[in-house]
This record gives structure tokens, sequence and C-alpha cells, in this order.
């Protein structure tokens, strides 16, 4: 049976691994990456827990991929799905998968892996990280989005009450 167990990283960190089977380490960016010393298999990637979405993208416009730098994007999910798919199709039988709480972000690639390759999760998937999940099944989701709105100006107009303030700085000789 192909069983996918999604788990804490202090969990993970205890465990000892079964042979033959491989973990997907997830940690925040601004964390140490996982102890894990006895794995044979290890592929690690690091972005925070968090999501965005159509409407997300649309207010943040060219400063979306500088605001959510640390968020998954369409790269990191390609190479993570590519990874995963290369797991099933050697055969492995059991993977693990660890993110800091073992609920969101771990959820969301149990999820992947059930739905896409008939994985069996070690529990039920409660709050899987939307996101992760859209882009591990669709990486380009928001691709043609994000960059269709990076060569817009992310400086709004500025407001009437603005313009006026400069215009009495410059007529005070503060502002040229």
């Amino acid at each position: 049976m192909k069983v996918v167990t999604f788990l804490s990283q202090a969990e993970a960190e205890r465990m000892t691994p079964t042979p033959g089977s491989a973990i997907i380490s997830i940690t925040d960016p601004d964390k140490p990456l996982a102890a894990l010393p006895r794995w044979e298999s290890v592929y690690r990637e690091s972005f925070y827990d968090g999501g965005y979405s159509e409407s997300t993208i649309k207010a943040m416009k060219g400063a979306f991929r500088l605001n959510y730098a640390s968020y998954i994007c369409s790269g990191q999910a390609r190479k993570l799905a590519s990874h995963i798919d290369d797991l099933v199709a050697a055969g492995r039988e059991e993977i693990f998968v660890h993110c800091y709480f073992g609920e969101s972000r771990s959820g969301a690639v149990a999820k992947y892996l059930q739905d896409k390759h008939g994985y069996t999760p070690n529990k039920e998937i409660r709050k899987p990280n939307r996101t992760v999940y859209e882009l591990l099944t669709d990486p380009d989701k928001y691709e043609p989005l994000i960059q269709s709105l990076e060569t817009q100006d992310i400086c709004a107009e500025r407001s009437l009450a603005s313009k006026m303030w400069y215009w009495v700085l410059v007529a005070a000789g503060v502002k040229r």
C-alpha cells in the first residue's frame, strides 16, 4: 500500500526512517534546516506557510514578487511536483513530508500525493495550504497574471492633498 505520512518538523527529526522511504522537508526561510541525518533521500524546500490568490496578485500589481518572495512560487512548485512524480515513478511506497506544524504545507503535499497518485495519508488532511496544493497541481496557474502585472507602475497616482502639500513645500523653498 502506498502511504504518505505528513508530520511536524519535531516529529520528523525524532523518527527513525524506514528503509527505502523518502522525506520532503519544508521549512520557513528564516529558520534552520531540519536535522534529518538518518534519511537516505531528503528533498528540501523553503517557503512560508502563507497563500495568495488572483485578487492578492491584482492588488499587489508589479510589487507582488517582491512582497511575496518567500511564499511558494511556480518554479518551486514545478520542482517539488517533479520530485514527487520521480519518487512515485521510482516505486517509493512510503513518502514522508514535514513542515513546522505538520498540517498545512505538508498537508497540501499529502493531498497532492493522495489525489494524483493514490497514496493513503496517515491522518485526515484537515487544512492543507490551498496555494501550495493549487501550484503543485498547476505550477503556472498564476504566472501569466503575475507577468502581465509586472510591467505596471506600482506607484499610485498622488492624491490632490499630496500634490498640494508638495507645492507648499516648493513655495516655502524646502523642495525644488
